[in-house]
């Protein structure tokens, strides 16, 4: 039973490792010349930097788990962080989310919190957790919807939710699917201190998992192809025969998973099944090096009433050098690479006065369609990972869960895949 996965990002990756640990023939087929997708190594000057910066966190265990079975351990790899971050605002006074003091879990979350956005910050907190069931139990409605409906503050929309929306789902609270944000929420602050906690890299996200999947392939008796575009999927009488690549050759198979993303998807599944194609939205990641002894107060930070709304330390990877993530769109698609540099530029310095006015050297990347838009609609309409063509199958992190466009709900989607692939019965 061949498969065929028309994609080497993680999700894919985590499809055909599954496969290839039960001894299925396997065969990843990626158009790119590199494995990852859109959390993959790429070179600036003479640092291998991430396609992006990605946030992990400690509810990540299916991606955790998947590093370890491809032999990557984790706590070699990544440094475990207790949550420490601080919310800067043009507006109001810093606000801390923070499990660091001498307190338990989650009193050490609640203290920071009480200290930074008073009594009334934190009983808002605990009104919007405590929703959650009755939410998840109704109709989907949007997350600036549900924030007005259970009470929140003006100052938390701003500081806490509207950035934290925007950093998992990066998608606006005014459109973003309330039903995704609780879901991450209750696994990350609704559960224990290690689900909370953040998980930094020490490595450029390549080498934590798509090269160790791929060799872990290989030593099973996979097969990879990189640089190769597949034109059309090939079927018979309602089942899958194989496809046909750009070049015109022929690949048979009994399965075939298409890990792409919706763009690919949709041209590929045109003249098979019916495929929602979202809308999708943009993530720009610029990278700012400083001197090697420069660093930021803490491994990560928010901004708010600014273009900039996260930073990353990735001092671990390269001493001085600093990520800064802009979710979504807003006027900074307008400015040149020079304005957009000087832009952020000075915000940084502005809320981190220790950080020069102006790094040594720069770089933007600009991932237009970096996700799927985490809408109401959007997020009802996602696919199901079987189709109505027996032996064709879809994984990816848009395909259906209750995670937004996220490496862990990738793997979750890619895990499901393998094992309803296995679930067959034998021809």
């Amino acid at each position: 039973m061949t498969t065929l996965v028309i994609g080497g990002g993680w999700s894919g990756l985590t499809t055909a490792v599954k496969l290839a640990r039960q001894g299925e023939p396997v065969h990843v087929i990626e158009a790119a010349k590199h494995f990852g997708g859109r959390a993959r190594n790429i070179e600036w000057q003479d640092k291998v930097i991430d396609n992006g910066q990605h946030i992990m966190i400690g509810a990540y265990d299916h991606m955790l788990a998947m590093m370890q079975l491809v032999s990557v351990d984790p706590e070699t790899v990544i440094d475990r962080l207790t949550i420490d971050i601080s919310i800067y605002d043009t507006q109001y006074s810093p606000l801390h989310l923070s499990a660091r003091g001498k307190l338990s879990w989650p009193w050490s979350l609640a203290w920071n919190l009480v200290r930074s956005a008073g009594l009334s910050g934190l009983k808002n907190l605990v009104v919007l957790q405590r929703n959650i069931p009755k939410l998840l139990s109704d109709h989907d409605i949007t997350v600036l919807e549900w924030l007005q409906k259970v009470g929140q503050p003006d100052r938390l929309i701003k500081q806490l939710w509207e950035p934290l929306c925007l950093a998992t789902l990066n998608t606006s609270t005014d459109r973003a699917s309330a039903h995704v944000l609780a879901h991450v929420l209750r696994d990350s602050l609704g559960k224990t201190q290690q689900h909370a906690d953040l998980l930094i890299p020490k490595k450029p996200l390549g080498d934590l998992f798509p090269q160790a999947a791929a060799d872990y392939i290989r030593r099973h008796g996979g097969k990879l192809s990189r640089q190769t575009r597949i034109a059309e999927i090939v079927t018979e009488e309602g089942l899958v025969t194989g496809v046909v690549t750009t070049a015109g050759r022929f690949i048979d198979a009994d399965n075939v998973v298409i890990a792409t993303g919706p763009d690919q998807s949709a041209q590929l599944l045109a003249s098979h099944v019916r495929f929602h194609r979202p809308q999708q939205t943009p993530i720009t990641t610029v990278y700012l090096q400083y001197h090697e002894d420069c660093r930021l107060p803490k491994p990560m930070l928010g901004m708010t009433g600014t273009m900039s709304h996260w930073l990353f330390d990735r001092s671990q990877q390269h001493p001085g050098l600093i990520a800064v993530v802009i979710s979504a769109q807003g006027e900074h698609e307008q400015l040149s690479r020079e304005q957009l540099i000087r832009h952020i530029s000075q915000e940084v310095h502005q809320q981190v006065p220790t950080l020069p006015d102006r790094a040594i050297d720069a770089f933007v990347i600009r991932e237009k369609r970096a996700t799927f838009m985490c809408t109401v609609e959007n997020h009802r309409q996602r696919p199901e990972c079987e189709t109505t063509i027996n032996g064709l199958w879809l994984t990816g992190d848009y395909i259906k869960n209750n995670y937004p466009a996220t490496i862990e709900g990738a793997v979750r989607n890619g895990q499901y895949c393998a094992e309803q692939i296995l679930s067959q019965p034998s021809s």
